[in-house]
């Protein structure tokens, strides 16, 4: 092959790459699942279109994609509005990107927030946090949902520090399955509390660890980074003292391949470090609710980790992501880079792009009531110019209305 031609289809399979468009969905309290498509080539006020709006229950607050099938989970009001329970929702994709619905079934608790699915698909999981529950489901290859297998139920025995009725009651935020799928970790924010489940399979989940952190931490996302084939980092972003910790999870079991073996024996778990999520510092602050970090992400090529910040004080100022260089190996894997702007308020969700490389970033910000997408650095971590942003209605002060979650599709 000449180099003018190898040149000449290098050229064509760039052009093509960045000139291909995204699908998107974005759960949106008011108007249901929007299926988006997102072109970069276009002005950032005309690169974003709506294709479709499916309905997927009261208030729609998260989603999880699986291969050809989509899974959400409603507030409450399933299956109408005589119920208080959460909704489980499953959606096959359709030509064009719009979804078709296939199965729901009641979370068995009110507030549904998180639904994860177990890394072989065969397992479904979600959580309630104003119903104080976590559930867990079988789920077939075509996307129906069986019989809740286990509902676990939670407690508070004594209020928490934090402000209002954010530890009032136990609030597992998230059902969150790790890369070998043999752990289910519940960050609870009521209680101060990760519950990590050894998973045997979808008919026996047990818990093997209640892991007990300082009061008024609020912890609420996990995130896991496989670091070998026994040991994992697991990333708790928590909103109230708006920190991460970091943990390293060592299971000696999986050298041998033994998925199922007793982990409640072998499971070693290790404190590495804190970090704050609006500075540079250690420090945590104090359980005001003034500051309320969300939610957490991991660049494919493992080195920036990402975190967005909720101020709840001013309208006026704009709510940033934290960014983090990653070390996966050190003792501190996390040294704080800088703060970059959600160009909105309250950004309760954001994703990194499904290229490769992560190249954007899109960020739901649920009280203006909007999607920002912007540019990825991949030397730099850092983001640049807004590539898309559409307003989804008016500003929302209420947070009752606006999106709470977007992912990449």
């Amino acid at each position: 092959m000449s180099s003018i031609r190898a040149l000449g289809i290098a050229f064509l399979t760039c052009l093509t790459t960045v000139s291909s468009s995204f699908t998107m969905r974005v759960a949106h309290q008011q108007r249901g699942i929007l299926t988006l498509d997102f072109d970069p080539t276009k002005p950032a006020n005309s690169s974003i279109r709506v294709l479709s709006t499916t309905e997927a229950g009261y208030k729609p607050g998260w989603l999880h994609a699986r291969g050809d099938k989509l899974f959400s989970i409603s507030r409450k009001h399933f299956p109408d509005n005589t119920s208080d329970s959460a909704g489980v929702y499953s959606f096959q994709k359709m030509p064009g990107g719009q979804i078709s619905f296939i199965d729901s079934k009641s979370s068995h608790g009110d507030g549904g927030v998180y639904v994860d699915i177990s890394p072989d698909g065969k397992t479904l999981a979600s959580a309630n946090i104003d119903g104080s529950t976590v559930s867990v489901f079988p789920l077939s290859p075509d996307g129906y949902i069986g019989e809740a297998t286990h509902v676990f139920k939670y407690n508070l025995t004594h209020p928490g520090p934090g402000t209002g009725d954010s530890q009032q009651i136990a609030n597992p935020h998230e059902a969150v399955f790790s890369p070998h799928g043999d752990l289910l970790a519940v960050p609870d924010r009521g209680s101060d509390r990760v519950y990590l489940y050894q998973v045997h399979s979808t008919g026996q989940v047990e818990l093997i660890r209640n892991m007990t952190l300082a009061l008024g931490t609020g912890p609420r996302h996990i995130l896991f980074s496989p670091l070998s084939r026994t040991k994992n980092l697991m990333y708790l972003v928590s909103e109230i003292d708006n920190t991460i910790n970091v943990f390293s999870l060592d299971h000696p079991s999986l050298s041998c391949g033994n998925y199922r073996s007793d982990l409640n024996e072998t499971l070693k778990i290790t404190h590495l470090q804190v970090v704050s999520t609006l500075n540079s510092s250690d420090q945590r602050t104090k359980p005001q609710n003034i500051d309320l970090a969300s939610e957490i992400a991991l660049s494919n090529d493992g080195r920036f980790l990402y975190v967005s910040n909720r101020n709840t004080e001013s309208l006026d100022d704009i709510d940033t992501l934290a960014i983090y260089a990653v070390a996966a190996n050190d003792p501190q894997p996390l040294r704080f880079l800088g703060l970059n702007s959600t160009h909105g308020k309250i950004p309760r969700h954001f994703s990194l792009s499904s290229d490769p490389r992560n190249g954007f970033i899109a960020v739901a910000n649920q009280v203006t009531n909007d999607l920002h997408i912007m540019e990825r650095d991949t030397k730099s971590g850092f983001l640049g110019r807004i590539a898309g942003q559409v307003s989804f209605g008016d500003v929302d002060l209420s947070t009752q209305l606006g999106p709470m979650a977007v992912i990449w599709d």
